[in-house]
């Protein structure tokens, strides 16, 4: 065989390399370039999420043994509310409830309280409920008891300290049944305001008119409703044939969920037509006693969500102004032309207890875990609770 001389082998094996090389940097090139012409994928942009959780809450009252227990403690004016942050309250976005008393300066001896039922609550209090409560229906017998004074005191008193308000202890009233209130609540985590209408129905003397229930339409145009209806039977642990109808009709009439208060007993809860009605929440800051079932309380979380549009964010820039009592929120959305924004609902119980053990265990705290599930058994909530999820 005849050898290659060194030179020409050596000439051979880099033209050999030289040719590897090139057919290699040509592949890689082929392989990347449309690697690198590929467009990334577009993001689905998602509308901004509203949501909120609020607690809803029945009879509120400082008057009376209230008072004269409060006035023994080293806490004095801050004493009904002692507990209240229990229920870590700086979890929620609101806290509404039926202030079953006119807070005005015209005051009432206790015994004419006791005696009589005719009630007077300070305003002394206020500081320290303005701490947990949003707002409160004025809808009630006993908001009354010192006249139209104290209505107006009750009014201005709980503006002073930024706790909104709405109905009116007299059903002929019809222009003061509902108004529009704002609570706070969160779009992707950012502070907002959204205008929920509210509407207070106080029917123990009479049934409202189907004028005066038409207000609960008027307003469903436009928002969302809330009825807290004030009436029933007192001590009784299930609500009544008139309570079932005139709560289903407030239902039929447009309102998002019924919110009953008077019984002073915690009352059954129902899904009618996938809405929720509370017949009766028992007393949240009472001076009842005399047995278990007085010094029991329900307590709903309600829990709120929808995707901001364009629509909804117009109910948001609104908010703010609604804050005030009769304002013009119901006007502005006619005016503009706001088609009515829907919420998702979503619904949970707390329980809530007082007892005479110690002073300290008489204003209202957390339930115990019999005192839950003595909740769930009385409100039915389980079979609600799938019923509303539906």
């Amino acid at each position: 065989m005849r050898r290659v001389p060194a030179v020409l082998a050596a000439l051979a094996l880099a033209a050999l390399v030289a040719g590897a090389g090139y057919k290699l940097a040509h592949k890689t090139s082929e392989t990347a370039e449309p690697a690198a012409r590929q467009t990334a994928p577009a993001k689905i942009k998602s509308s901004p999420e509203l949501a909120a959780s609020y607690l809803v809450a029945g009879d509120v009252f400082w008057g009376r043994g209230v008072d004269f227990f409060a006035q023994q403690t080293p806490q004095k004016y801050d004493w009904p509310f002692s507990r209240l942050n229990e229920f870590n309250p700086q979890g929620y976005d609101g806290w509404l409830a039926n202030m079953e008393c006119p807070v005005s300066d015209i005051q009432v001896p206790i015994s004419l309280q006791t005696n009589s039922l005719i009630f007077s609550c300070s305003p002394k209090y206020l500081p320290a409920a303005s701490k947990y409560f949003t707002a409160f229906t004025l809808a009630n017998n006993h908001m009354g008891n010192v006249g139209a004074q104290g209505l107006a005191d009750t009014r201005s008193n709980l503006a002073k300290y930024g706790i909104q308000f709405f109905g009116d202890y007299d059903l002929g009233q019809t222009d003061n049944l509902c108004d529009v209130v704002a609570l706070k609540a969160k779009v992707n985590g950012r502070d907002v305001q959204l205008p929920i209408a509210m509407c207070g129905y106080h029917w123990l003397s009479r049934m409202p008119t189907d004028t005066e229930l038409a207000q609960i339409s008027r307003y469903a145009q436009y928002f969302p409703v809330w009825v807290f209806p004030h009436g029933g039977t007192e001590y009784a642990t299930h609500s009544n044939a008139q309570q079932d109808a005139l709560y289903r009709k407030m239902i039929d009439l447009g309102a998002d969920a019924v919110f009953g208060s008077h019984p002073h007993y915690v009352q059954e809860t129902e899904a009618y037509h996938g809405k929720l009605i509370v017949y009766d929440f028992g007393d949240m800051i009472f001076d009842q006693w005399f047995d278990s079932e007085v010094t029991k309380s329900l307590i709903v979380n309600a829990k709120v969500s929808a995707a901001v549009d364009s629509n909804l964010q117009k109910y948001l820039d609104m908010a703010s102004g609604c804050a005030k009592y009769k304002d013009s929120c119901l006007q502005t959305a006619k005016e503009e032309g706001l088609k009515k924004y829907a919420l998702k609902y979503s619904y949970g119980i707390i329980s809530g207890e007082r007892s005479t053990d110690k002073l300290n265990d008489r204003v209202t705290h957390p339930g115990s875990q019999a005192t839950q599930d003595w909740l769930l058994k009385r409100t039915n909530w389980v079979s609600v609770s799938a019923a509303l999820n539906q």
